[in-house]
């Protein structure tokens, strides 16, 4: 066998390990790790590895809230919907439960506010989970303008007034016009 070659196995094959001492000793020319050197290595490996599972349970956490914030604007805009073709009715609610299973539970709030403009109002859907607030419940909130339901136009409401005043007019015109032609066929 050559100076600096170590035999690995009892084949007979011999590989270089590229040892640097050339020494009569044969444990003395195998090259290798230190243990001082694998203990660093393993240190540096857990963590790197500590540091990768961190990253991964932020990524879980965010992904999993991105999906709750998603599914509540999308329950948010079935609501709004709901309000615009009447299916549900326009009337203030608050903390209502929603009617889907899920764990936790969505809840609904619907607002009504007045604008600057009488013939609209605006309404604010809220649906939330219900989850205590250090938890981060997911939420979203829409807001749009509706026609104020109870709100009557003007030219409506002076024709309405004018029309009961002319039917009043008119029916007692119509009384008092008989009895002061009296007795004239």
């Amino acid at each position: 066998m050559k100076k600096g070659v170590r035999t690995l196995f009892r084949s007979g094959h011999s590989i270089d390990l590229g040892c640097r001492k050339k020494s009569p000793d044969p444990f003395c020319g195998f090259c290798g790790f230190s243990l001082l050197e694998v203990v660093l290595a393993l240190a540096i490996l857990a963590g790197a590895l500590a540091a990768l599972g961190e990253v991964m349970r932020l990524a879980d956490v965010n992904a999993a809230a991105a999906t709750n914030e998603s599914q509540a604007e999308m329950l948010a805009e079935s609501v709004m919907s709901q309000l615009l073709v009447g299916a549900r009715p326009l009337t203030a609610v608050n903390g209502a439960d929603l009617g889907i299973e899920a764990e936790p539970p969505w809840v609904l709030s619907i607002a009504l506010e007045d604008t600057e403009f009488k013939e609209l109002v605006a309404v604010r859907v809220r649906v939330a989970q219900q989850l205590a607030p250090q938890l981060q419940p997911a939420h979203c909130d829409l807001v749009r303008w509706f026609p104020n339901p109870d709100y009557l136009p003007v030219a409506t409401q002076q024709s309405t007034t004018s029309s009961d005043a002319s039917s009043t007019s008119s029916s007692s015109s119509a009384s008092s016009s008989p009895s002061t032609s009296g007795g004239q066929p």
